[in-house]
């Protein structure tokens, strides 16, 4: 092999910058001189491995992107909330993560937070919430996690589908390896991983991961599926019409044959997982299998389990509700026994990071609640609300705005930036300002909590709402953005 000295890069990693003066080397015959960076598949390696000019170009790359996201929505006009999503995660986020798992875990938090800047950037393009919102209220309200948050969750997959390959893989050795590391404030993606792994509770071994799947043209032997029942059902057929045609079907099978019928069970979603099953064979011979899906385990990871489990005993049975009890029991049991796939370990972080921020959510400053700081934590508490639909895109903007503590449309507001004016106070963002008080009522700040909980003129609205019911409504009554844009259209209507 020949290697190309023209092509070649050099970097001395070491946190003292006199290791790296003078330092060169002669490779094919041309001196290489050693650099600041060096550029390896799309990502700059600096001397540190702090990732801070990596971070920068990352962020020279994503500003245009955020411009362009900017530019297909507004105020009044523009693509769902749905939609927003979708493209701020593909188009920015899906620009920041390039290889992640091998340098987002090594990255000084004050790289990471330059990320951090352009994604509350994108935040706010979804949600149309101003600039001085509270961060965790936007965040939470686009549906979009910090890039802290996606670091963890990413070195405990990375460590993962290291842990499932072949013991003989040489990521495989470089996981389970514990060298000794040189740069003591870097910690990578197996310190980290292991890390969230310890607070998650997880164990080796790693379900292998699973060969090449053959494609679906090929032959595979003596098991094959049949979806087919009959004469295909117009578009719209009612549910009645469809169940009625699958009876049918079923019903002119062969009698002496044996059904399969498997449900899995997780607490949660992603804990304690159960796979279960009744047999009956075509003598009405019965079995009943359990298994557990393991301590962390998937909904979806449990129904496969009992279907596999199921497949290998030939067991099948008229009807599901029994194999629901029997997944259940089989949650219950012990789970040591059962390995863990990437996918579950991947999903569980994720929700541990989104757990954890929720939890972290600031509360009031003091206990006469006239801050910001602390609304969306006594409004959602742990809760993460899902997108906005069936509201244009203004009511869908005023629903984010209020729920995170700074809507553009109040006075209270205004008048703290200068806006609404009066005699004696041109602006201020003090509360109790005689200029800042709730039009309707005049009694208090009109800010978002008193529009939605407590201002007078609102009584009469908040009653006719089904989901509210009272005058005086708790937070959990009224985060619903259907009641919150409702709420805030009263407001408006009876304003003018």
């Amino acid at each position: 092999m020949e290697v190309a000295g023209q092509k070649t890069q050099l970097l001395v990693l070491s946190q003292s910058h006199r290791d790296a003066v003078g330092c060169r080397i002669r490779v094919a015959g041309q001196t290489v001189e050693g650099g600041p960076e060096l550029k390896l598949l799309g990502v700059t390696l600096d001397r540190t491995l702090g990732f801070g000019p990596h971070c920068r170009n990352l962020r020279r790359r994503v500003r245009p992107r955020i411009s362009q996201l900017r530019r297909i929505t507004g105020r009044s006009w523009g693509l769902e909330e749905r939609q927003l999503r979708a493209v701020a995660n593909g188009y920015v986020r899906g620009a920041i993560e390039h290889a992640a798992a091998a340098w987002m875990p090594a990255a000084a938090r004050t790289n990471i937070e330059v990320l951090e800047r352009e994604m509350r950037a994108a935040a706010r393009v979804i949600t149309g919430c101003i600039g001085s919102a509270p961060i965790h209220g936007v965040m939470a309200e686009a549906g979009v996690a910090p890039v802290a948050a996606r670091r963890t969750a990413l070195a405990a997959r990375m460590l993962a589908k290291a842990m499932a390959l072949p013991e003989e893989d040489p990521l495989h050795r470089l996981a389970v390896a514990d060298p000794p590391r040189r740069l003591k404030t870097v910690c990578g993606w197996r310190q980290l991983g292991r890390e969230v792994w310890r607070t998650l509770g997880v164990e080796p071994p790693v379900e292998p991961l699973l060969p090449v799947r053959p494609p679906p043209w090929l032959p595979t032997g003596t098991i094959s599926f049949n979806l087919d029942i009959g004469a295909g059902l117009p578009a719209g057929t009612a549910a009645s019409t469809k169940k009625e045609a699958a009876l049918h079907h079923l019903a002119s099978l062969t009698q002496c044959a044996t059904w399969v019928w498997t449900d899995g069970s997780a607490t949660g979603g992603v804990l304690c997982g159960g796979a279960g099953a009744l047999v009956v064979h075509a003598d009405d011979d019965r079995n009943e299998l359990k298994r557990p899906a393991g301590a962390l385990c998937s909904s979806f990871r449990a129904e496969m389990l009992a279907i596999a489990m199921t497949l290998e005993r030939l067991a099948t049975h008229p009807r599901n509700e029994a194999a629901d009890v029997l997944a259940g029991e089989a949650a219950a049991l012990e789970q040591e026994i059962a390995s863990i796939d990437v996918n579950t370990i991947y999903k569980t972080a994720a929700r541990l990071a989104r757990d954890r921020a929720a939890r972290d959510r600031p509360s009031y400053p003091d206990p006469t609640r006239r801050a910001a700081t602390g609304w969306y934590r006594e409004l959602m508490g742990k809760r993460y609300p899902p997108p906005v639909s069936n509201l244009n895109r203004r009511a869908a903007i005023d629903v984010h705005q209020i729920r995170t503590g700074h809507w553009s449309g109040s006075t209270q507001f205004l008048h703290s930036i200068g806006r609404s004016p009066s005699a004696a106070c041109a602006r201020c963002r003090d509360l109790l300002c005689e200029a800042a008080r709730c039009p309707l009522c005049g009694e208090e700040a009109e800010t978002p909590r008193h529009i939605l909980l407590t201002c007078p003129g609102l009584m009469g609205v908040r009653l006719k709402i089904p989901a509210v019911g009272n005058i005086l409504p708790t937070p959990d009554e009224v985060w619903r953005s259907d009641v919150v844009a409702a709420l805030v259209a009263a407001f408006k209507a009876l304003q003018s």
